[in-house]
C-alpha cells in the first residue's frame, strides 16, 4: 500500500500539470476539428461523435500515464489493439467510422507522448489536412452504399424500380440512386438491399 501511494505521489510530482494541460488542450482542439468540422460537417451524424471524443480523451490519458510508468511496449500495443478492434454488440461500426475512430486514437497517442515541438504540430496538421482532402475534395458527393432490410416485397416482385427508389428515399432520407437485391426472405416478406446514394 505504501509503495502504491509513493508511486502515485511520484507520478503527480513528475508530470508537470501545466504540460498535461497544454497537451490536453492541443488534443481537444485537434479532435474537435476532426470530428466537428470534418466528420460531422460532412455526415451530420451524431451517433458516433460521442464515441470519437470519449475514445480520444481516454486514450490520451492512458498514453500519458504509460509514458510516466515503465511498462513493456508489447503490453502497450496490446492495449491499443483491444481499443482499436472494440465493437459494440448492439451495432457494428461501419468501416468509415472505424477509420475515424482509429484516427482519433492515433491523434490522442501523438499528443500524449510526442515532444511539444514543430514535429508534433506537423503530424497533427498533416492528419487533419489529409482527412479533409479525402473527405471533402477527393470523395465529395461520391456514391456511397449501405445495406438495408426492406419490407415492401410487393414492389420487388412487380419490378416497380422507380417506385422502390422513391420509397427508399422517403424512408432513409438519403438520395438513393440505385439498389441491388442481396437476398430475399419470403417467409418474413422482406429483402436485404444494397442501396447506393450520394450526399
Amino acid at each position: 500500500m505504501l509503495e502504491f501511494l509513493l508511486w502515485q505521489d511520484s507520478l503527480i510530482t513528475d508530470s508537470n500539470i501545466v504540460q498535461v494541460g497544454l497537451r490536453f488542450l492541443i488534443d481537444l482542439i485537434v479532435i474537435t476539428v476532426l470530428v466537428r468540422f470534418i466528420y460531422f460537417g460532412q455526415k451530420r451524424d451524431k451517433e458516433y461523435v460521442f464515441t470519437f471524443f470519449l475514445f480520444n480523451v481516454l486514450i490520451f490519458f492512458v498514453c500519458y500515464m504509460m509514458l510516466k510508468v515503465n511498462i513493456s511496449m508489447g503490453f502497450a500495443f496490446g492495449l491499443f489493439a483491444i481499443f482499436g478492434i472494440l465493437r459494440y454488440r448492439t451495432n457494428t461500426i461501419p468501416i468509415k467510422e472505424m477509420t475515424y475512430l482509429f484516427t482519433a486514437i492515433t491523434l490522442a497517442l501523438i499528443n500524449a507522448i510526442s515532444p511539444i515541438d514543430w514535429s508534433m504540430a506537423f503530424m497533427n496538421l498533416s492528419i487533419l489536412v489529409f482527412v479533409y482532402i479525402m473527405e471533402r475534395l477527393w470523395f465529395a458527393n461520391k456514391e456511397q452504399y449501405k445495406n438495408v432490410t426492406y419490407d415492401r416485397i410487393d414492389l420487388i416482385e412487380s419490378d416497380r424500380t422507380d417506385e422502390m427508389i422513391e420509397d427508399l428515399r422517403n424512408r432513409t432520407g438519403l438520395n438513393v440512386a440505385r439498389f441491388e437485391i442481396k437476398s430475399m426472405n419470403f417467409i418474413n416478406d422482406s429483402a436485404v438491399l444494397k442501396i447506393y446514394f450520394t450526399q
